[in-house]
């Protein structure tokens, strides 16, 4: 017997208003542990459960050894669009659902294993390198809870110019500008507005 028993919600969610629950201490206590750092959906008992039930599969799935999990599909930031040192979806607010720590070290994992030649596949456009440090910024800025956005960034993927403009710090400068152009790839010069009569 599981020990939590529910009814659906949708295909990925339970109802927390009709459950049976087995008495566990066990359980009790990790429900309790993380009672501060994962935020509920709803604000309730039903969104906390919920998300402890999703992290908890997360974990399962991709950390066992030897693998029970073959083929994943990742929605969010791909983890070769992420820093390497931790899941980049922890610095979006609307893409938390997405981040796992232990589903991002997996993918790592097997990218170390791959050809060198298949790695480069991997490497960080210059636009990409400012997308990551500015959302990096703004996790830190809203203080996000999880404090993803405190881990020292070591990626050596930084150092790597992919494309033929490298200097991603000076477009982080002006980011979000729609009037600059520093001549990076995908910066196209606004149109000219009229002035208003």
């Amino acid at each position: 017997m599981p020990e939590i028993s529910a009814t659906g919600n949708n295909g990925t969610l339970f109802n927390s208003g009709v459950m049976v629950i087995e008495p566990s201490n066990c359980t009790f206590m990790l429900l309790m542990e993380h009672i501060n750092d994962i935020k509920s959906y709803n604000g309730g008992d039903q969104g906390y459960l919920n998300e402890k039930k999703k992290k908890a599969s997360k974990n399962c799935l991709f950390a066992a050894e030897p693998p029970i999990l073959y083929v994943i599909h990742y929605l969010g930031f791909k983890p070769w669009l992420c820093f390497r040192d931790y899941d980049c979806n922890w610095n979006v607010n609307f893409m938390q659902e997405f981040a796992s720590d232990v589903a991002h070290r997996k993918w790592w994992s097997v990218h170390d294993s791959m050809l060198k030649k298949l790695q480069t596949f991997c490497l960080l456009s210059t636009q990409r390198k400012a997308a990551l440090e500015w959302d990096r910024r703004q996790a830190q800025a809203a203080n996000y809870s999880d404090g993803h956005w405190r881990v020292g960034v070591k990626d050596p993927r930084l150092k790597i110019c992919r494309d033929g403009y490298c200097d991603w710090k000076s477009m982080l400068l002006h980011w979000g500008d729609p009037s600059y152009d520093d001549g990076g790839p995908g910066f196209k010069i606004p149109a000219k507005q009229l002035p208003v009569l």
